[in-house]
């Protein structure tokens, strides 16, 4: 049986804001029940032990996160989570559920909110049993924006980080701060989408190898980036996973990423797949 090392589920496509770098899907805002939740997890029980909640949307605003972690723990399920950051302080309870492995916090998110870094710190510092990942993915030829080097500014300062840590930390993509913590760091990427002007029909991905993506309405796409449910593969509320694998539209972008050619249109127009092959930044 094929095994993934996660699959997404995003469990509301509402966020609370607008961020300039992120792409704008176009489907109706909702948020998942409970009883689909669990329809999922039966269904992807066996493919994997690491699930993602989300794809797009905050997930914190869900009201029904806890209940929806329960149901993970049900089913043995370790999840991380990505968060813009704004609510960490208000779901802090929540985010200590036992289910929750790791919390990305997008650094990078466009917020006006008071207290924001000062609330992430506060909060971070309770849950250090979890893995939790500050993520600056918004890299401008391997060098922060202005306010993302004010960010880590104030990071170095809270952390009392050493002029050797900083020295590190301009040049590499991924390090740790302490237990628990670290910095990840990637330039920005454009977002799949047939009209832009990014166009490459060569390359590999991971998708369908390692992870899958569940949009809120059902629709199974091969990751997180198709937002709009492009390349639908099939339907979870009305398929099983095993059929969907093994559909021929599966197939074939599987079979093309494994022999370096991009099958879909979309995957074309996606330039995630240039920062795989990067591994190293240089943060200034």
């Amino acid at each position: 049986m094929k095994k993934f090392k996660k699959i997404y589920i995003e469990i509301t496509n509402i966020c609370n804001l607008s961020c300039s770098f992120c792409s704008q899907d176009h489907r109706i805002k909702e948020t998942i029940s409970l009883e689909k939740m669990e329809m999922i997890l039966q269904k992807i029980n066996d493919y994997t032990d690491y699930i993602y909640l989300h794809v797009k949307g905050e997930p914190l605003l869900h009201p029904k996160l806890k209940e929806i972690l329960d149901l993970c723990s049900k089913y043995h399920k370790q999840v991380n989570i990505t968060t813009n950051g704004t609510l960490v302080k208000d779901r802090c309870q929540v985010l200590q559920h036992p289910a929750i492995r790791q919390i990305n916090l997008s650094l990078h998110s466009e917020n006006q909110k008071k207290n924001y870094l000062d609330e992430i710190f506060e909060t971070v510092d309770i849950l250090k049993n979890k893995i939790i990942i500050y993520r600056f993915w918004t890299m401008d030829d391997n060098r922060l924006n202005p306010k993302s080097t004010e960010i880590v500014n104030n990071i170095i300062r809270y952390y009392q980080l050493s002029p050797e840590f900083v020295e590190k930390l301009k040049l590499e993509n991924h390090i740790k701060i302490r237990e628990n913590l670290y910095i990840d760091k990637k330039n920005e990427f454009i977002w799949p989408n047939i009209e832009n002007d990014y166009f490459h029909d060569t390359g590999y991905c991971y998708a369908l190898k390692d992870q899958l993506a569940i949009l809120v309405d059902g629709t199974v796409v091969p990751c997180c980036l198709d937002s709009d449910g492009i390349i639908s593969l099939g339907n979870i509320y009305e398929e099983t996973l095993a059929e969907i694998i093994h559909s021929n539209r599966y197939q074939k972008i599987r079979e093309g990423f494994c022999n370096r050619k991009i099958v879909e249109d979309l995957c074309k127009h996606c330039s995630f797949k240039d920062n795989l092959l990067t591994n190293t930044h240089s943060m200034y």
